[in-house]
């Protein structure tokens, strides 16, 4: 069963992840925004306005007439609970082969000392397998394009991305605790107590190896929106201030996994678990420039509150996201922080989120970006990240590279590009 663990572990966040993908927390893996710790509400540009805030296609950088940016795609990896360690460790240890041969030991030659080595085999089994017990594994991926036309009088921009998240958790059975538990008792007991042992006389019977007897399974559970959504944005003049407004009205594919496999046969069936949805939703954003390189912004996403109920009952909530930034840039610099003003629930077993981030850009002639920035998760800690990112943009084509991490999570976003 030990390949099949690491099987149901990997694939099932993978299987959830996969094809199309999204998310629910306010993330965007513009590699920009990443790379300056998931800023862009206030410092973002036409290129990213769509995923960030559409008012700044009306309140972007001074020259800029066309984006168009495919791809962009990201992802991440996040294992809090060391899940694949420990998985490397109940494999390294080969404690289903070994409990196997010593009952086959056993078996050919039932003697006492045979009897405990079975009990020994089993309960080193038992202990490690317990160890992956209810730990999850998270993953996170996505894809998309964007066509912008940004300009003060109306700005406008085409959004096509998919994004998904999703986690994996093992669940080791009541059932699987008995079962080998009493392997481990009849083996100390006696030699008669371990032969009249059903799980050993099923191997012996029809050849099921008590590991093939462990009915654990692996959850799996997840969100995937695929999303066609148009920006549009227009300064206006409120008070005898220029204020950039925008609205991002998008159609959304929802689709919802949540199923158990038995590890014992890894069978993943691409319906399993599966909801669709077909909806709408509508995204708000305000931006402000004060022309002596301070700007603000103010952007609410989702402004429908929707909730998609999986197959097995559960309720995944796409909720309003709101979230404030400001930013500050001069001719090389550009330093930038966001505060999301609400929490956000989790698609899979991750845990809650709401970020605080600032980041920094150094742009040397408009030809070389360097980026770095953290995000706090002022809902826990723990999942807080460092990151880091790096820009190359000669005669209007650019690409651009970020990364981000901490002990237990690993991410990274690229994005290839065309700025007139």
């Amino acid at each position: 069963m030990s390949q099949r663990i690491l099987q149901a572990t990997v694939c099932g966040i993978l299987f959830t992840a996969a094809g199309s993908v999204a998310a629910v927390p306010f993330n965007s893996f513009d590699p920009r925004s990443y790379g300056m710790g998931g800023t862009g509400v206030a410092s973002g540009t036409s290129a990213n306005a769509g995923y960030m805030n559409p008012a700044l296609l009306s309140a972007a950088k001074e020259g800029e007439d066309f984006s168009l940016e495919f791809p962009v795609v990201g992802g991440r990896f996040m294992d809090r609970d060391n899940v694949m360690d420990e998985v490397d460790t109940y494999q390294d240890a080969n404690l289903e082969s070994n409990l196997t041969a010593s009952v086959d030991t056993f078996n050919a030659n039932p003697t006492s000392a045979n009897a405990v080595a079975v009990a020994t085999a089993a309960g080193s089994l038992l202990t490690q397998l317990n160890k992956l017990s209810n730990k999850a594994v998270q993953a996170e991926m996505s894809g998309g394009f964007v066509v912008g036309i940004p300009s003060k009088r109306f700005g406008a921009a085409l959004t096509v991305n998919a994004w998904g998240i999703g986690g994996g958790l093992l669940n080791v059975t009541d059932a699987d605790n008995t079962l080998v538990n009493r392997v481990v008792n009849d083996g100390n007991t006696s030699v008669v107590a371990l032969a009249a042992n059903p799980a050993i006389t099923d191997q012996v019977l029809n050849g099921n190896n008590v590991v093939d007897q462990l009915t654990s399974n692996m959850s799996v559970r997840g969100a995937v929106i695929q999303e066609v959504s148009l920006s549009l944005a227009r300064e206006f003049n409120v008070g005898g201030h220029d204020v950039a407004f925008g609205i991002t009205p998008k159609y959304l594919r929802v689709t919802t996994f949540d199923y158990r496999v038995d590890v014992n046969t890894a069978e993943f069936d691409s319906d399993q678990g599966k909801k669709e949805y077909a909806d709408f939703n509508i995204d708000f954003g305000i931006a402000k420039d004060f022309d002596n390189g301070w700007k603000s912004g103010l952007v609410i996403r989702n402004l429908i509150a929707q909730d998609y109920q999986t197959a097995l009952g559960n309720v995944i909530k796409l909720e309003p996201q709101a979230r404030m930034g400001l930013s500050h840039q001069t001719e090389w610099t550009t330093v930038a922080f966001d505060l999301d003003l609400n929490e956000s629930e989790s698609t899979g077993f991750d845990s809650k989120t709401q970020y605080a981030g600032i980041g920094v850009e150094f742009d040397a002639w408009d030809t070389i970006q360097l980026r770095a920035g953290y995000r706090h998760n002022m809902s826990d800690s723990d999942t807080s990240i460092v990151t880091a990112g790096f820009g190359l943009s000669p005669l209007g084509v650019h690409i651009d590279v970020a990364v981000a991490g901490n002990d237990d999570e690993v991410g990274g976003s690229l994005q290839l590009g065309f700025r007139f």
